[in-house]
């Protein structure tokens, strides 16, 4: 008896220490992103920043775009420009625009991954090199985590004896 509540402190010290771990990784990482000034350089249709924040390897932009051009945008790009301090241009994003009606908003994010960024411009482009694009930003939902778990609990489940070192030994 004396093992097993030994052994039951063990486990929950380690539940402890994985969650306070995770808290403080979690706390670290969101101190390390400082807001980011960004120059919007056109005036219609208007873009509005809701939040743009970097680091020093990477950042993002999340925001607003809302057609007051008065016809509809089909096809355009929100382009990203990052600058280094000596103003050489060292990352270039974009963010499609598939079709936007007059008066009507779309949000967007832009992900980007430089060292070194001074200053983000942000501007319209009818173009954008396809290896540039990135249309399909995955954010999975709660039901697609919870597949892709028992997905792999039943892959584990089912995993021949001794594979993997032996350490699934089911």
């Amino acid at each position: 008896m004396d093992k097993f509540k030994k052994y039951l402190k063990y486990a929950l010290l380690l539940v402890l220490l994985f969650i306070f771990v995770s808290i403080m990784s979690k706390l670290l990482i969101i101190s390390m992103y400082k807001p980011k000034e960004c120059t919007v350089l056109f005036e219609n249709p208007k873009i509005e920043i809701i939040d743009s924040k970097a680091t020093n390897a990477n950042g993002y932009i999340y925001g607003c775009i809302t057609n007051t051009t008065g016809s509809t945008i089909e096809n355009k790009f929100i382009k990203l420009d990052c600058y280094s301090e000596y103003d050489n241009n060292i990352n270039t994003g974009y963010a499609q625009i598939f079709k936007l009606e007059p008066n009507e908003s779309q949000y967007f994010t832009i992900k980007y991954k430089c060292q070194g960024t001074e200053r983000v411009e942000i501007s319209m482009s009818d173009t954008a090199p396809d290896y540039l694009l990135n249309p399909i930003d995955i954010e999975l939902t709660q039901t697609q985590k919870m597949a892709l778990l028992f997905g792999g609990l039943i892959v584990i489940y089912y995993m021949p004896v001794g594979y993997l070192f032996g350490l699934f030994p089911f």
